[in-house]
């Protein structure tokens, strides 16, 4: 669009849409626009992991440039949508640009930062934001699209495996991702792997036994706090899931190219059956390197990964089985002919509306979280349109715990394995057993918590300190200042600290029965305490499914044709603990099989 006088009504004919929604900024006759004071304006904001600056060149009636001057998002995530959303505003002239999916709170700052450049200038932002129009992607006009024995939906771990997988078996194969660029939550993880029984772990004297890692792995989900739920996890499922790794890993090196190592550090627990990634470029997480050898090799496979393109229907002949994906990318719809579609969308860690109708009390917690940005349920509703059924009690999963309304990616807080730290909350009393994997459920459920060390660990007690300015971190050379600080009564946390000092010196935790080898008084002042928060990394639910993958409905038989993967099938294999390194192994194995199983069913004549 031609931006015109800001005397002269202008016309805006957008041709961008929001991935998910469908939502076009068609506007018609704006009003006149406030003329600016022409000059370059540099605007601070807050993204998604810090602060973003931007840079704004403006004449009396446009929006010339926008640069980003510095940031704190993650290059690999955020570079392709910020470059789509400011060619969009410079093209079109306006701020009623869509955020991208994958990168909505990035580009959401973006687009914050240029409206006060515009006020800064003496414009008027909302001028710049006229209101959408909602229209049916049903009415995009049809365009070719290309032939396809299997639509696999969604391009992270699990997706790009069955898109893999499935055009090794000689399938045809179109992969739909809704975000500007593949990877999902796989592009944002740190890409290690649990496995038992590989090469990689024989070779190097680690521990290698599949039902040593299933022994693992079942015991540690009796840890849930408040015992979870009852029923969970499929015993069978997860001894089958960890059997089969040592193949999956045989896989992803041989055939995909992926390189990992044995766990130099861990001797017990589950880090002992880690494979650790090969290192990756400097900037970018190591799971961003998996994704992109992931699509390499689809596309070297023959398959064709279709980016900023979100299935909203699938189609079903008469007799219910699945025929088809019909697809949109904001400017035309797509029909996808396909007798085998494999679901593998992500869960809804996104989501606040699902979250909040699931999981009520995790809702304050969406801020901070690890999920990936497009996991927004879509899956869902796409097995359910069909008849598939989501699981009845589907949970979020908890990673980790972080300071409260800090930046994620400098650092996150990993209070197991740090032997002087204690939880409390704002009564001033301890809560759990703070060597628990995870501690992020029982965080979930206090109204504040407080992870409180000493002046003993140099290190952490710096790791913190890089927070003040975020005003999550106090000290105090006391127990009652401390207290004062945070709001719990004085004599309380004084009791409580001198409970835990008594009890660490004797080696005896009477309060919560903490392993004794991870249990240390906390005496040397000052004292500090960090606000925190349960870390969001995911979804346990999405939809039930057989051993097989595939998609069940009410009655628990098949939906013929469709499969579910990654988090759109984990449920099975957690009761509220989350293990480090299965939720990729989960995604990589499911995708693996039900990409072979749909090619199989899509070219059986």
């Amino acid at each position: 669009m031609k931006a015109i006088s800001s005397k002269v009504l202008r016309q805006t004919l957008l041709a961008s849409a929001v991935l998910s929604s469908f939502t076009l900024a068609d506007l018609a006759l704006a009003a006149e626009m406030t003329p600016m004071k022409p000059g370059v304006y540099t605007q601070k904001v807050v993204a998604h992991n810090g602060f973003m600056e931007v840079e704004v060149k403006l004449s009396a009636d446009r929006i010339e440039a926008v640069k980003i001057v510095k940031s704190d998002e993650t290059p690999y995530i955020v570079d392709e949508p910020m470059k789509q959303v400011i060619s969009k505003v410079l093209k079109d002239q306006t701020l009623r640009v869509d955020t991208v999916s994958g990168a909505t709170r990035s580009t959401g700052a973006l687009l914050r930062a240029i409206g006060e450049a515009v006020e800064a200038a003496g414009g008027v932002s909302s001028e710049w934001t006229p209101d959408p129009v909602v229209i049916d992607p049903a009415k995009l006009p049809l365009a070719d699209a290309p032939k396809a024995d299997v639509v696999v939906i969604g391009a992270g771990a699990s997706g790009l495996a069955a898109a893999a997988a499935a055009a090794e078996a000689g399938a045809k194969v179109v992969v739909l991702e809704k975000a500007p660029q593949a990877g999902g939550s796989l592009a944002l993880s740190n890409g290690v792997l649990a496995a038992a029984g590989t090469d990689i772990q024989k070779a190097s004297g680690t521990p290698a036994d599949p039902a040593g890692l299933a022994k693992l792995w079942l015991e540690d989900q009796k840890r849930s706090v408040r015992g979870g739920v009852p029923g969970y996890p499929d015993k069978a499922r997860v001894e089958a899931l960890v059997k089969q790794s040592a193949d999956t890993v045989a896989w992803l090196t041989k055939n995909v190219g992926l390189k990992f190592s044995a766990n130099p550090v861990a001797a017990d627990g589950i880090g002992a059956y880690a494979l650790i990634p090969a290192a990756s470029e400097a900037g970018k997480p190591a799971g961003a390197a998996q994704a992109e050898a992931l699509l390499s090799y689809v596309e070297k496979k023959g398959g064709k990964v279709l980016t900023s393109t979100s299935a909203w229907k699938l189609i079903t002949d008469k007799n219910g089985s699945i025929a088809g994906v019909s697809a949109a990318d904001g400017k035309n719809r797509f029909e996808f002919h396909a007798r085998a579609v494999v679901l593998a969308t992500g869960g809804f860690g996104a989501d606040l509306l699902k979250i909040t109708q699931r999981q009520p009390r995790w809702a304050a917690f969406t801020e901070i979280s690890k999920a990936a940005k497009t996991d927004t349920g879509d899956g869902l509703a796409l097995a359910e349109s069909v008849g598939g059924r989501e699981v009845n009690d589907s949970w979020l999963i908890g990673v980790g715990i972080a300071p409260a309304y800090a930046p994620m990616t400098p650092s996150m807080l990993g209070p197991r394995g740090w032997k002087g730290i204690t939880l409390v909350n704002e009564k001033g009393e301890r809560f759990v057993k703070e060597d628990l994997p995870v501690l992020a459920d029982a965080v979930s459920e206090q109204r504040d918590a407080w992870l409180v060390l000493d002046s003993t660990e140099h290190d952490k007690a710096n790791r913190l300190m890089a927070y003040f300015g975020y005003e999550t971190v106090v000290n105090a050379n006391n127990w009652e200042e401390l207290a004062r600080r945070i709001g719990a009564p004085q004599a309380k946390l004084r009791a409580t600290m001198d409970k835990y000092n008594a009890d660490a010196k004797l080696g005896k935790d009477t309060v919560m029965g903490r392993d004794p080898e991870n249990f240390a008084p906390l005496t040397k002042a000052p004292f500090y305490a960090v606000k925190v928060k349960p870390v969001i990394g995911g979804t346990m639910g999405g939809v039930l499914t057989d051993r097989s993958w595939r998609v069940l409905n009410a009655k628990k038989a098949p939906v013929k044709g469709l499969w579910a993967t990654g988090e759109m099938a984990n449920r099975a294999f957690y009761n509220r603990v989350y293990e480090p390194g299965t939720g990729l192994l989960i995604a990589y194995e499911s995708g693996r099989e039900a990409g072979a199983a749909a090619a199989k069913a899509a070219l059986k004549k």
